[in-house]
């Protein structure tokens, strides 16, 4: 039998932290600091969040490339 060649990656951010989240040229967000939510499965190969600014009523999904941890 032959063996998986996937690779796991770990994500870069866990629950309950904070983060900043860079805009992009179709969606402009809030400055601030951003919790993360919930770790969802990756999507195409990219760790996904979900992440709330405490001035939304609203959690965004956003993909890893987008976030930063914040200072």
């Amino acid at each position: 039998m032959g063996t998986s060649d996937k690779t796991v990656t770990l994500s870069r951010f866990s629950v309950g932290q904070r983060v900043s989240l860079s805009a992009t040229r179709f969606e402009r967000v809030p400055i601030g600091s951003y919790r993360i939510v919930a770790q969802l499965p990756a999507e195409a190969g990219e760790h996904q969040y979900r992440v709330k600014h405490e001035r939304e009523a609203f959690e965004r999904r956003v993909g890893e490339y987008r976030l930063t941890l914040a200072a």
